[in-house]
């Protein structure tokens, strides 16, 4: 029979996170699923890793393929799926053990909702809190934010949705390299409604390596595309020529990646971390803003943070000796 949820995963390279992402899905309180896992051409343990993980557990389907990029390991993931809700989850984030199952009452609770996230945290590399994400409450309220403020779920992985409405919508598009996620909400918030778990029920990675880390510009054109194509569809006009850009995009993006210039936007990306530590009163911002300084010395903005963070902790540690 099938199961419930398919869960989908695509891993690339992600031998340090993959086991504990892995292993925060086979800890669901809810227990019928699949876990179908799209190993995207990883060259360190991560297929080691995944064939261990699916000889101990029936559940987890690997697919090895050569890499194609995120989506179109989504795409056949999603095509071998069998369950009647598909729940995705990245390599390197974790769910909460009741994510599942909060989020399948949802929607079989509620026939207009066709995809359900959840408030989401979002954790530096070494598993510093960066910044929660607290969602909209109300359905319609949090559908209209989707589909005309361009505010949508917090995190790709955070999200279940059904299967059915997925096909409806014509699934993850190949035009989107990047933005895939934002591109079929979209498109899926016409047909049916958009709820989120009042709970803090996933934990996404920013990291200086990752995607959101090296490719950031690339993924901003790509979302802003996905834009255009729905503000088409809802003026009842052609989207051909946002998707044809979207498809050179694709070609850009694939040259920049083989000649790995993407050192300054994943410095900036650490910049970011340790800002945002510093906003959170971390000491640990520091490494993050003296790896920045140390690289780009005339970078302004980490030196102005990285005294903020001094000056701060001076603050805290007079404070603490007063209070003694």
């Amino acid at each position: 029979m099938s199961p419930t949820v398919s869960v989908v995963m695509s891993a690339y390279n992600s031998s340090a996170h993959v086991r504990q992402s892995v292993q925060s899905v086979l800890d669901q309180t809810f227990r019928d699923f699949e876990f179908v896992i799209v190993n995207d051409g990883s060259t360190d343990d991560t297929p080691t890793i995944l064939d261990e993980i699916a000889s101990r557990d029936g559940r987890v389907r690997v697919i090895h393929q050569e890499n194609a990029g995120l989506t179109q390991a989504l795409i056949r993931g999603c095509d071998e799926a069998r369950g009647q809700y598909i729940a995705r989850q990245d390599d390197d984030d974790w769910s909460h053990p009741q994510r599942f199952e909060l989020q399948v009452q949802v929607l079989k609770g509620n026939p207009d909702i066709c995809m359900v996230s959840c408030n989401t945290e979002y954790v530096g590399p070494n598993g510093e809190s960066l910044q929660t994400f607290t969602c909209e409450p109300n359905t319609d309220q949090a559908t209209h934010q989707l589909l005309y403020e361009r505010k949508g779920p917090p995190a790709h992985g955070s999200v279940m949705f059904r299967r059915e409405t997925y096909i409806t919508a014509g699934g993850y598009r190949p035009q989107f390299y990047f933005g895939q996620d934002s591109d079929l909400w979209l498109r899926m918030g016409v047909l049916g409604k958009l709820n989120y778990v009042q709970e803090v029920l996933y934990r996404a990675q920013r990291s200086p390596v990752s995607t959101s880390g090296a490719m950031a510009a690339y993924q901003k054109r790509f979302g802003w595309l996905g834009h255009d194509c729905h503000l088409a569809r809802l003026a009842g006009e052609p989207e051909t020529a946002f998707l044809d850009e979207a498809d050179a995009l694709v070609s850009e993006v694939r040259i920049v990646r083989e000649s790995k210039r993407s050192g300054g936007a994943a410095l900036e990306m650490t910049y970011l971390i340790g800002s945002q530590l510093v906003t959170n009163g971390d000491v640990r911002a520091r490494g993050y803003l003296w790896n920045v300084i140390r690289r780009r010395p005339w970078h302004m903005k980490a030196w102005v943070r990285i005294v903020q963070s001094y000056l701060t902790g001076r603050q805290q540690a007079a404070e603490e000796s007063v209070r003694e």
